[in-house]
């Protein structure tokens, strides 16, 4: 009987995994995106007063 419910689970368990792997892939690559473009913002707002005076 075990090894009926385990054959019935496996489709699941197939599908499901790689939908999660999906899921924290595109979190991941979201996450870094964010990061980088605060980041970016982080170092424009700290050399914006050099930007007139030629220094940057």
């Amino acid at each position: 009987m075990k090894i009926k419910e385990k054959l019935d689970n496996a489709p699941v368990a197939k599908v499901v995994v790689p939908i999660i792997a999906a899921v924290i892939v595109v979190a991941a690559a979201v996450a870094y995106i964010c990061l980088k473009i605060a980041d970016e913002m982080k170092y424009n707002e700290k050399w914006k007063d050099y930007d007139e005076c030629g220094m940057h």
